[in-house]
């Protein structure tokens, strides 16, 4: 009998209270920082006659919302906070390596090593840092409970929504380019062009809408009184921005339209006479499309919150709970979806985000000197140059019995190579992506003949093994950690960093362990093939030959005819 009398006065007692114990003990909880509702003298609201006003009186227990946690909900939900900003740290974290990554890639590139050079905006660097700031603020917003929190702090770690639109402002502009100009080259790291302008007011409007929001809360302390307002300028700005998203990515990666896809002559390709790589084709458009949904449910829960009032009094708490639940997953998926898509800091030109042309196997830069396309004619100045004695360009060894093959359209120094020396510097020179060989200079693809046999011993090298078993240990010798860490704490502060710290070193291990792998199966392909000599090179020599032929002839008939 006594436990249950316990449990009907767990959710009652603030009932019970006199006015002034009322008073007393909700002026308490102020100062304790433990009610974010004020004193209401000695009429409290029947919404805060139990559960401290932060949840719902059910079969007389306290239903707590997600925030706060105790019998009568008079405690914060310290895994909560816990749980969320970790995994927002880990977010910037990754973004902020990445970066690094990116510029220290750069700058081992340059001719001239400048870190000025090095540290110029490009679309990737740009992205790398609006994540890292706009997922570090974030974090910042949960470390601390909204309660303990001045209101012009709360604005200003919102600035996620802010950052998060620019994010997604740049990748549109960038798309929009792609689309419409064809005077761009997109396999080099860059910055807008064209739709600069465009990019800078828009957020510039973004930013002004921001800026208001913070003074406001300088000099009003409800924020609740304005919120809704602001929370519906953010949806229906983000709306626009998920609409010219979906525009120009169905454009570019689902219909495959834009001026990146072109021929020799200049003409546009459609998607049947277009080369396709239908494997980077479809996880573009799983990627597309995954931020897409991510950003149009960030949309409906601020449109929900600025509607808040009319329906948040009206639902059980646990579908609030469910509510807060989903709107977090979200917004640590769309602050995830940038570092994701962006992993490649190495070699940016390789991501489909960034250029593209990488759903196209193959394609011809029409600004590179080709035959020409009505006519089919070389001159007899370029065929001679052809049966001229060339070195090889790699090897340069004259003595090799081996002959030299051309299998591009380069010509020169370049032009002639030993197959084998070809053969083992593309195996050295192999990445993870299956895209066709091809000439580094030209990109004319190299004619090759395929075996069913591969050389495995060629792929799976010592080097290969080696990065294998180091990636493994460290694999085991992280969970073994965790655990040890998790058995050794009680804190569930420290267990969630915990195991957030193994999970990220036991994602980056496996996608590593899953590269080197697919580097040593290209490698082992590529070992296998044969490279002949190109049929338009072919068709040179003939035409070399007959011209050849044909000037003896004539010097021949003009030494009869003076004699």
């Amino acid at each position: 009998m006594l436990p249950s009398l316990d449990t009907l006065m767990r959710c009652s007692k603030r009932v019970l209270q006199s006015p002034l114990e009322a008073t007393a003990t909700a002026n308490l909880q102020m100062r304790n920082g433990h009610s974010k509702a004020p004193a209401y003298g000695p009429f409290t609201p029947d919404n805060d006659l139990s559960c401290s006003g932060r949840g719902d009186c059910v079969n007389h227990t306290c239903v707590c919302d997600i925030r706060y946690a105790g019998d009568e909900c008079n405690f914060f939900n310290l895994p909560y906070y816990a749980g969320i900003s970790t995994v927002f740290y880990v977010v910037a974290l990754v973004s902020v390596i990445q970066l690094l990554i990116c510029i220290v890639a750069e700058y081992q590139r340059l001719k001239q090593p400048s870190i000025l050079r090095a540290c110029r905006i490009t679309t990737q660097k740009l992205l790398y840092f609006m994540v890292f700031v706009a997922a570090s603020l974030r974090g910042a917003y949960f470390t601390t409970p909204l309660d303990l929190q001045p209101q012009w702090a709360v604005t200003l770690m919102s600035a996620y929504y802010p950052l998060l639109m620019t994010c997604a402002s740049l990748i549109v502009c960038m798309w929009a380019e792609i689309f419409h100009l064809r005077d761009i080259r997109w396999e080099k790291s860059q910055f807008l062009s064209k739709s600069f302008l465009g990019f800078v007011a828009f957020n510039f409007f973004l930013y002004s809408l921001f800026g208001i929001e913070v003074f406001n809360s300088l000099i009003n302390a409800e924020r609740r009184d304005y919120a809704h307002i602001f929370n519906g300028c953010y949806a229906v700005l983000l709306l626009i921005v998920v609409i010219f998203f979906l525009i120009y990515g169905v454009e570019v990666f689902f219909k495959l339209r834009g001026g990146f896809v072109y021929d020799q002559t200049g003409k546009i390709l459609g998607p049947s006479e277009a080369i396709v790589n239908a494997s980077q084709l479809h996880q573009s458009r799983f990627g597309l499309l995954s931020q897409a949904v991510m950003l149009i449910v960030i949309v409906g829960f601020l449109t929900s919150e600025t509607l808040g009032d009319f329906w948040k009094t009206k639902v059980p708490v646990n579908s609030r709970n469910w509510h807060d639940i989903i709107f977090r997953i979200a917004e640590i998926g769309v602050a995830l979806w940038f570092p994701c898509c962006l992993w490649n800091s190495m070699a940016p030109e390789q991501l489909w985000i960034l250029n593209p042309r990488k759903l196209l196997s193959r394609q011809i830069d029409p600004s590179i000197p080709t035959l020409n396309a009505e006519t089919n004619k070389l001159s007899p100045e370029e065929g001679q140059s052809f049966l001229a004695k060339k070195d090889c360009w790699i090897c340069y060894d004259n003595d090799k019995p081996e002959p030299l093959i051309q299998p591009c359209r380069c010509t020169g120094d370049v032009s002639s190579v030993h197959h084998e020396c070809l053969k083992r510097w593309l195996v050295e020179s192999c990445s993870k992506t299956e895209a066709q060989l091809s000439c580094k200079v030209c990109a004319h693809p190299y004619e090759i003949e395929k075996s069913k046999k591969l050389e495995w011993d060629k792929g799976f090298t010592i080097q290969h093994w080696s990065k294998t078993v180091i990636l493994i240990t460290l694999m085991c010798v992280t969970g073994a950690a965790a655990w040890v860490v998790i058995q050794m704490y009680v804190d569930p502060l420290v267990r969630v960093m915990t195991v957030g710290v193994a999970v990220l070193i036991g994602y980056v291990c496996v996608k590593c362990l899953g590269e080197n792998t697919v580097v040593a199966y290209q490698r082992a392909k590529v070992s296998s093939i044969n490279i002949v000599t190109s049929s338009e090179m072919e068709k040179l020599h003939t035409i070399c030959e007959d011209v050849s032929a044909a000037s003896t002839s004539a010097a021949a008939a003009r030494t009869g005819a003076a004699s």
